[in-house]
């Protein structure tokens, strides 16, 4: 087989066999993969100091005739993200980044809008830029990215168009605001106030910048905050490990 190439980023490694590892990657060009690598326990030339999770890499690797798993052939480090393992909390918040996006994109499904969104979040929370604003922005991000983006044009119950003026209530079943004058809110199901509702339309229109910060506000990153928390958890199904320790 050809061998192909392409800028990744290390999820997981974990020991096989004697000497070698199993590394999961997320590659820009072909989306999710894992792959053996030979010898790399043996501090391997071709692997020195290159598969440490969370890092940046040049990844060159070759299918396989049969099977999921790939041959690793060799790996350049771009950026390690240092600033992630000296410090517990970020660790976290890495760790969490990385189960969304194997969540969101299992084996062989590229996106490259994804890496992109994981490879900024990761440089952002290494060099400690906006860490909370980062995750919040994260989430949106890569929900919609994924295809469970939340529709805040309309009240998916009674279908008026929502204007910007007034609360709004999230709609967990449906991934929809919902009118103040169908829905109230609860614990279960959260309020946002029209500039929480406005930010959120931002953060998944696909024009946003991922350089773009958010407003230091706090109501609205705490709304942002509980409603991407009742999103996530209603549309995939479960609450991350991570999750429990952040």
């Amino acid at each position: 087989m050809e061998p192909k190439k392409s800028e990744a980023i290390i999820l997981r490694t974990k020991d096989f066999g004697e000497s070698d590892l199993l590394v999961t990657f997320f590659s820009s060009l072909y989306g999710n993969l894992k792959g053996v690598a030979k010898g790399a326990r043996r501090s391997s030339k071709r692997f020195v100091n290159s598969l440490n999770i969370f890092s940046l890499v040049n990844l060159e690797f070759r299918e396989r005739r049969s099977g999921d798993l790939v041959w690793l052939d060799s790996c350049e480090l771009i950026d390690g993200f240092p600033g992630i393992r000296s410090d517990y909390n970020l660790l976290l918040r890495a760790s969490y980044m990385v189960e969304m996006t194997e969540i969101l994109f299992p084996l062989n499904v590229p996106s490259s809008e994804m890496f992109q969104l994981l490879k900024f979040a990761l440089s952002s929370i290494s060099n400690r830029r906006n860490t909370e604003e980062t995750m919040i922005m994260f989430q949106a991000r890569a929900m919609k990215i994924g295809g469970f983006g939340i529709n805040v044009s309309k009240c998916c119950l009674c279908g008026r168009p929502y204007k910007g003026e007034g609360r709004a209530v999230f709609h967990p079943p449906s991934g929809s605001i919902v009118c103040m004058a169908c829905e109230k809110e609860s614990v279960l199901i959260p309020g946002m106030k029209p500039d929480t509702v406005q930010v959120l339309a931002q953060l998944q229109s696909p024009d946003l910048s991922l350089s773009n910060t958010l407003p230091g506000d706090k109501d609205v990153l705490g709304e942002l905050n509980r409603v991407l928390m009742a999103h996530i958890e209603h549309r995939l199904g479960k609450r991350f490990k991570s999750a429990r320790y952040l």
